[in-house]
């Protein structure tokens, strides 16, 4: 496996320069014949980055390969897709309230989706989400919040 992502991050990396840019994982995600959008990719690289330059590294690589295999798989599987989107967004719910709090959205893109976000991230995130502004995150919410990147 480690032999199949150091070539496709080789073959991705055009430019050569031990990094993916948002434009060269752009070309994954079409190639992978995803509807891709900026948002999509641009979140991916942000959230991914430990610097400021908008790129990842071979590190950062097979996280996101097995992410964007996942939401191929689910876009070939709707209903699959929406009881994975359930099973989640219940995983993520540790309190069983029926709702995400900033502190639990957190939580579980850090342990669910391998995603470390920063309190502000999460802020942005979460105010976006929140449609109907009562501080909280419903399932309805989630998924919109998660389809919103396509």
């Amino acid at each position: 496996m480690a032999e199949n992502i150091e070539a496709l991050f080789d073959k991705y990396d055009v430019n050569k320069d031990g990094s993916i840019s948002a434009q060269e994982l752009l070309n994954l995600v079409k190639d992978m014949g995803l509807p891709w959008s900026n948002k999509l990719v641009n979140a991916m690289i942000r959230e991914r980055q430990l610097n400021a330059d908008v790129k990842m590294d071979l590190d950062d690589f097979p996280r996101v390969v097995k992410a964007l295999e996942e939401i191929k798989k689910s876009l070939h599987n709707p209903r699959g897709t929406r009881e994975a989107m359930m099973a989640v967004f219940n995983d993520i719910d540790k309190n069983g309230d029926g709702f995400l709090s900033t502190d639990e959205l957190r939580e579980g893109m850090a342990s669910v989706v391998g995603m470390e976000l920063s309190r502000e991230a999460i802020a942005e995130l979460f105010r976006g989400a929140d449609s109907d502004m009562d501080g909280r995150v419903d399932i309805m919410e989630f998924v919109k919040m998660v389809t919103s990147f396509f």
